[in-house]
Parts: C-alpha cells; sequence; structure tokens
C-alpha cells in the first residue's frame, strides 16, 4: 500500500526523493570537505551515482528532485546571491543525467522499463553521464569566471563523477547478489 502510493504519486515520489539525495548530498559534503579540490569538484562524488540512478529509475521526477537539491545547495552554501549561476548549475545537474537516459532510449540501447539494462549498458552510461556532467558544470563555472581553468576541475570532476556512479552501481551489485544468494538459500530451506 504504502510503496503503491510512493510509485503513483509523483509529489510524493519527487518530496522523498529530494529529501533523499539531499541528505546523501549534504552528509557526502560534509564527509569528503577535504576532497574538495577545485569549485564543485570532489575526488570522489557519491550524488553523482545517486544523480545517475534516480533519473535512470524516475525519470523526470528524479531530475525535478536534483535540480531542486543541486539549486538549494548553490544558493544556500556554494554562491549566495548568485541566482543566474546557481540556476545554471542545477539545470546542468538535473540534465546531464537525464539526456544520457535519453541517448540511450533515442537509439533503442535501453527500453524505458530498463528490462534490457546490463552492466555494460550500465557501465556505458555511467562513463556517458560523467563525461556530461563534468563539462557542464566546469563550464557553467568557467563562463561565469568562478575559475580560471576549466581543464583541472573538469579532470577532478570527471575522476569524481566515475567514482560515484561506479561506487554507487557497485553497491547495488553487491546489494542485488546478497538478495539474490539469501533467496536462494531461503528457497532451499523451504524444500527441506
Amino acid at each position: 500500500m504504502i510503496s503503491r502510493l510512493f510509485w503513483d504519486n509523483k509529489a510524493i515520489t519527487y518530496m522523498a526523493l529530494s529529501l533523499g539525495f539531499g541528505a546523501v548530498y549534504a552528509l557526502n559534503n560534509m564527509l569528503t570537505a577535504p576532497l574538495l579540490l577545485a569549485p564543485g569538484a570532489h575526488l570522489i562524488h557519491l550524488p553523482s551515482g545517486f544523480k545517475f540512478l534516480l533519473v535512470l529509475v524516475f525519470g523526470a521526477v528524479g531530475a525535478l528532485s536534483i535540480f531542486t537539491v543541486s539549486l538549494c545547495a548553490a544558493l544556500g552554501f556554494y554562491f549566495p546571491g548568485h541566482l543566474a549561476l546557481s540556476l545554471e548549475l542545477a539545470t546542468a545537474n538535473a540534465l546531464a543525467p537525464w539526456l544520457t537516459k535519453r541517448f540511450f532510449l533515442d537509439h533503442e540501447m535501453l527500453q524505458d522499463n530498463l528490462s534490457n539494462l546490463s552492466w555494460k549498458k550500465l557501465l556505458g552510461m555511467g562513463l556517458l553521464f560523467s563525461l556530461l556532467n563534468s563539462s557542464l558544470n566546469q563550464l557553467i563555472l568557467y563562463w561565469n569566471q568562478t575559475i580560471q581553468n576549466m581543464v583541472d576541475g573538469l579532470a577532478i570532476m570527471l575522476i569524481g563523477d566515475l567514482s560515484g556512479v561506479c561506487l554507487v552501481t557497485g553497491l547495488i551489485r553487491l546489494g542485488l547478489n546478497i538478495f539474490k544468494a539469501q533467496s536462494r538459500n531461503l528457497s532451499g530451506s523451504d524444500k527441506n
């Protein structure tokens, strides 16, 4: 009943995803503050993996949640008083995973229900997302003269995005393997 309400009601899904992603984003930034080597560029950035996952599973609602959290973070912490820059960054953060999913859907490499998603496709999507996300963010920061050297920030952010995507998808894969193993053990014990 509760899960049905979550999946069917886009407003509840949006609020839950925004709160969850906001918590992950804040926790990651708090724990990895020493790894912030350039504006917007963490060496390890788990929220990137979650951004990718949110849009992959929840589509436009996930992208809207990412936009909201990114806008709040930019206005509240990183660039207070810079509304235009904050809006640009929030848009880039929401568009990168959405454009990645659209690319794979439009080129018929992915079905909308994700039924043909393989680890190889997930890896390709993660790489494209990381390149798009890093490039868009660093280009916006450079364009707005927030950074002077786009290449250094791009390299750091790309590493952070890739590490975040790999860690999150790796944790999901590990969780699925554990779940499958426990399901097999339970079904085997039911037969005895």
